[in-house]
């Protein structure tokens, strides 16, 4: 018996330490976060990516400052603060934050991956985070607020997946047209590494996770590792928006090009009739006046000749003598 016991205290003590390979992970996790704080605080775009460690327990991570985060040093402190959190014994195998920088790390290499099609393929294609405002919207014209809460945020992501370098944009839509809600304030970002399809591929399937539910909520954020989301009915930035859109209702339909081109023949024929009638209306009026000066020229003209003929019967010969020609 005793025998027994000594061998199964043997085997403990010889078997691996169930948390060694955690422990080993977690010092990787350790690593990349030093690397990834010192790393995107120097960078222009303010993004970094590590690969620490040895199979099995190396670590792929990722972080990036928001566009607003101006400051090099608190982007840095921002990074290492998240990662001073993780649990330095016995960490989770993958972990990610969506705060003032985005932090996300696994042992999975696909986290570097770029998304490659409009469903997020590699990286991007699993649940993303969530975190929505408590409150609903409320208002009585609330399916309006909705929609233009959604334009607001498919406006500043199109705008996001092409303003290089940080493929960042921030909106603001004016409400007063909406009653008292208050203005809505969105902001976009994806990793600067990604192409502007593959930005604007990321964002269209992450809006499009927004069901009925988180609509109605008045702010929200989702991101998966390559893309992300806010709004909020309040300022989320100090800085002005880069995109404003006002609330007015859509104007009428603009005339089709079809239709214009259609239309300009109305031109030169409306020319063509004004100044026909008008060259019309010349001839008329100055062929009166022309008849009426001929009449009074007679008219003189056979008051001189009458008194210089004695007779009547001498009008012929008068007419002949002074070349009078009447009508």
């Amino acid at each position: 018996m005793a025998t027994t016991g000594v061998v199964i205290l043997l085997l403990l003590l010889l078997a691996p330490t169930p948390y060694l390979a955690a422990a080993d992970f977690c010092d990787n996790v350790k690593a990349a976060g030093a690397a990834l704080s010192r790393n995107a605080s120097s960078s222009p775009v303010q993004f970094a990516t590590a690969t620490i460690g040895q199979a099995p327990d190396v670590v792929y991570a990722l972080a990036l400052c928001l566009g607003d985060v101006l400051d090099s040093s608190a982007c840095g402190a921002c990074i290492a603060d998240w990662f001073a959190t993780v649990n330095q014994t016995q960490c989770d195998k993958a972990g990610f934050s969506y705060r003032d920088c985005i932090v996300v790390y696994g042992a999975g290499a696909d986290i570097l991956a770029a998304p490659s099609n409009a469903t997020g393929a590699s990286g991007d294609n699993t649940p993303p985070f969530q975190d929505w405002n408590i409150r609903n919207v409320t208002a009585d014209d609330a399916p309006r607020i909705v929609n233009l809460t959604f334009e607001l945020l498919a406006k500043t992501a199109a705008m996001a997946a092409t303003a290089t370098p940080k493929l960042y944009a921030t909106g603001v839509m004016d409400m007063k047209t909406v009653g008292t809600y208050p203005n809505v304030y969105s902001q976009v970002q994806c990793t600067p590494d990604l192409s502007a399809d593959d930005c604007s591929a990321c964002l269209r399937r992450l809006l499009s996770m927004v069901n009925s539910t988180m609509a109605l909520r008045m702010g929200g954020r989702m991101g998966v590792t390559r893309c992300f989301f806010r709004y909020e009915a309040f300022p989320l930035y100090g800085a002005r928006p880069m995109l404003s859109l006002p609330s007015s209702p859509p104007g009428p339909a603009p005339t089709t090009r079809t239709k214009r081109r259609s239309m300009l023949w109305v031109i030169p024929v409306a020319v063509v009739s004004f100044v026909t009638a008008a060259a019309f209306l010349f001839f008329i009026c100055y062929r009166r006046r022309l008849k009426r000066q001929r009449k009074v020229a007679i008219m003189l003209l056979k008051k001189k000749c009458y008194s210089r003929i004695e007779t009547c019967s001498q009008f012929g010969v008068a007419r002949e003598k002074f070349g009078f020609l009447f009508v």
